[in-house]
């Protein structure tokens, strides 16, 4: 049985976990895979404010000089780090939270966290998708939208969602 199990890195998706234990303690043989979803365009590369300074500006009689950032990372370069990064987080969250379990890590990127969600669900032909929900409603709920509505919408597979007040 394989189980994809979307992360966001808040504290309310790590209470996941909860449930991915109570079904590995009904079924130990399930392959969970966790995902993160970033969107690329709120990646940014590394600058370096020490680096490189600014020709002198003369202001009355002092010359002043402020440092320019200096771009030391490209946007392509910046979206590998955060991957490896996301990774090792996630590999981090497994051995701690689940350790005898086998696990996948994946990282997406994509400005649609739901549809991205859903597609990888049918990339790994998951049997059903685990996640956590902040619970918001009304008018934050409307303007902030939902990745696990949209997930439920739009899912071709289960989806068991777990609210933000579940032990």
């Amino acid at each position: 049985m394989k189980v994809l199990v979307p992360l966001d890195g808040s504290e309310n998706s790590h209470r996941i976990f909860l449930t991915v234990r109570r079904l590995l303690a009904m079924q130990p043989a399930i392959e969970v895979h966790l995902v993160t979803v970033h969107d690329p365009h709120a990646t940014r590369g590394r600058t370096d404010h020490a680096v490189s300074e600014a020709p002198a500006q003369v202001i009355g009689r002092m010359s002043v000089s402020a440092p320019m950032p200096r771009l030391v990372e490209s946007h392509g370069e910046a979206m590998e780090r955060r991957s490896i990064e996301s990774r090792a987080e996630l590999s981090d969250l497994a051995r701690n939270e689940i350790p005898a379990a086998s696990f996948v890590t994946h990282v997406a990127w994509s400005e649609h966290t739901a549809e991205a969600i859903n597609e990888l669900a049918e990339q790994i032909d998951a049997d059903v998708i685990v996640m956590a929900t902040h619970g918001r409603s009304g008018l934050s709920h409307l303007l902030a939208g939902s990745v696990t509505e949209g997930v439920i919408r739009h899912a071709r597979r289960p989806v068991l969602v777990q609210g933000p007040g579940a032990q």
